[in-house]
C-alpha cells in the first residue's frame, strides 16, 4: 500500500476527504466531514457536511504539537456544545481525531491523528479549535484531582 505522501504526488489534494470527531461524555460524538454538500458515510459512521481549514502542525522542531481548526458556519452550534461542558465534567478531555480518507465510503483512513482540544476562540462569523498532543487538563499540574479522591469537587 502506498504511503500518504506517494499518494498525494500521484492525486490532486482535492481528492482527499478530511473527517474531524469532537467527543466528549458531556455532549456525545460530532462527525464533521469538510468540503461536502450531504451527509457522507466513512467506516461506518455518518458525518455532517460543514466548511473548515486545517491547519496543521509546524514541522519546526519545536516541542508543542498544536494543530488549528477554523470553522466558518458554525459558531453558535459550538457555542451550544461547549454550553454543556460544565461542572464535574470539565474534569474529562473533549478529545478530537483527525482522518484523511480517499473516498467516501471507506472502511480505514489513509492517515489519522488523535489529539486534544486545548482552546476553543469564538467570535461571531468563525470559531478556531486549537488542538495538541498533549492532554490540557494534566500540564502543569502534579496532582489529579478526582471526584473519587475529592468528593467536594462534584459540587462545583
Amino acid at each position: 500500500m502506498p504511503t500518504l505522501r506517494e499518494w498525494k504526488e500521484r492525486r490532486p489534494a482535492s481528492d482527499l476527504k478530511q473527517t474531524v470527531t469532537f467527543s466528549h461524555s458531556a455532549f456525545g460524538t460530532d462527525r464533521l466531514v469538510n468540503n461536502l454538500f450531504q451527509p457522507a458515510n466513512f467506516a461506518g459512521s455518518q458525518y455532517q457536511p460543514t466548511r473548515f481549514d486545517f491547519s496543521e502542525p509546524a514541522q519546526d522542531g519545536t516541542t508543542t504539537l498544536n494543530a488549528s481548526i477554523t470553522f466558518a458556519a458554525l459558531s453558535q452550534d459550538i457555542k451550544q456544545r461547549l454550553k454543556l461542558w460544565r461542572g464535574p465534567a470539565r474534569m474529562e478531555p473533549i478529545t478530537f481525531r483527525y482522518d484523511i480518507w480517499e473516498k467516501i465510503g471507506d472502511t480505514a483512513p489513509l492517515k489519522s491523528y488523535s489529539m486534544y482540544v486545548r482552546d476553543v476562540a469564538s467570535a461571531a462569523e468563525n470559531v478556531s479549535v486549537t488542538v495538541g498532543m498533549t492532554n490540557p487538563l494534566t500540564v502543569a499540574t502534579n496532582i489529579i484531582y478526582t471526584v473519587d479522591l475529592y468528593p467536594g469537587l462534584s459540587n462545583l
